[in-house]
């Protein structure tokens, strides 16, 4: 599947899984997140074994421009790495958060790469673990910390992603309510970790 249909398709699993969603989902998901702002950058690094298929990544960007669109303002999100500009796609500015399903796509097919396992079957685990989240009240940010592999029936065909852990921070009091994200699976002895840490304030 190509990585656009493929984020689309969790966009829309995503939403799915709002409906009964804990506060995190509700966080990420608030519409217009970025409408009101101008040029968004997270600085982006991914680490993890050498093998055909992932790309590592020392010091990356994701940008996140507003623009105008037929249909109402859209997001471009571009991946810079190395000097190159990568478009990635387009996204409504009404809806939820793009840069968060950029990052898990990444990390499904990271998983999938590493593991030679189903992305559908990862993307599907994130979902339903991302869904289940709750978020505690606090002033400004808070990270939720979640193990979406945790009590899976496939855990031994997993390695270390059987105990990764994706880190979500977020201030639901901010324009841009997305702070960082990060995939870890280096205290489970893999060597795969990735992060996106928003830039400024």
């Amino acid at each position: 599947m190509k990585p656009i249909r493929a984020m689309l398709l969790l966009g829309a699993l995503m939403a799915g899984s709002a409906v009964e969603a804990g506060r995190l989902a509700e966080v990420i998901f608030r519409p217009g997140a970025f409408a009101a702002t101008d040029v968004t950058r997270y600085a982006h690094m991914r680490t993890g074994p050498e093998v055909e298929g992932l790309r590592l990544v020392a010091s990356g960007e994701l940008v996140v421009t507003p623009e105008a669109g037929d249909g109402g303002p859209r997001l471009a999100l571009i991946h810079r790495v190395e000097g190159h500009d990568l478009p990635v796609a387009d996204f409504a500015a009404s809806g939820g958060d793009p840069v968060l399903l950029w990052f898990l796509e990444n990390t499904v097919r990271s998983m999938a790469t590493i593991t030679k396992g189903s992305p559908f079957y990862i993307r599907n685990r994130m979902r339903e673990a991302l869904g289940a989240a709750g978020l505690a009240e606090a002033e400004g940010p808070v990270t939720a910390e979640l193990r979406p592999f945790e009590t899976d029936e496939r855990r031994e065909e997993m390695g270390a992603f059987a105990d990764l852990v994706l880190r979500i921070t977020v201030d639901p009091s901010a324009l841009v309510p997305l702070r960082a994200l990060e995939v870890d699976t280096t205290a489970a002895g893999g060597s795969y970790r990735e992060t996106l840490t928003l830039e400024g304030p």
